[in-house]
């Protein structure tokens, strides 16, 4: 199992950036480098003011490095199924990729918090990625060992840098918002 972390700040209120981010987060696509796009799948507001949302999320199938490994569109998916909740504004999420689906596992919790003196937020973003191949009789393993870790290590930088990429797109799209 590998822990990731990221802090980032965004330079707008805790409940403005919460609402875009939970609420808008299709609209953020031609603002995130590599994401192709995002489509809700699922909202279940819940009798406590908490919201469960499913995510489907596209990274962008033209990456020279994505053709190069030969993934097909479909392996470059995953479903990001989380809950917001209201009260605490910390979101626990789980991202199910659709290339290794069952042998990955990432989950973690993204917190919101007041920064800067209320005019910005403070998104503070935990989890752990662990990835269990399975040794099928007559198949070889995919990834093992060395390559294992290394995947490993690739993939728990990539998702907080990620994090990092929304917040910055978050900020660019609320910057040009119209104002109100």
């Amino acid at each position: 199992m590998k822990p990731f972390s990221s802090v980032t700040v965004v330079k707008h209120p805790l409940n403005v950036v919460w609402v875009t981010i939970r609420d808008r987060l299709p609209e953020l696509v031609p603002y995130i480098d590599n994401i192709e796009g995002i489509t809700q799948l699922k909202r279940e507001e819940l009798p406590d003011g908490n919201i469960r949302l499913d995510n489907l999320w596209q990274l962008d199938s033209n990456l020279s490095s994505i053709r190069a490994a030969n993934l097909a569109r479909d392996d470059l998916r995953w479903i990001d199924r989380a809950e917001w909740q209201l009260h605490s504004h910390v979101c626990h999420w789980q991202i199910e990729p659709h290339f290794m689906s069952g042998q990955m596992t990432c989950r973690g919790l993204t917190r919101y918090e007041p920064a800067i003196g209320g005019r910005g937020t403070r998104i503070t973003f935990e989890g752990q990625l662990n990835i269990a191949v399975r040794n099928e009789i007559g198949a070889s393993s995919f990834l093992d060992g060395t390559l294992l870790r290394g995947f490993e290590s690739l993939a728990s930088t990539l998702v907080p840098r990620n994090l990092r990429k929304l917040a910055e797109a978050v900020s660019i799209f609320l910057d040009n918002r119209p104002p109100s």
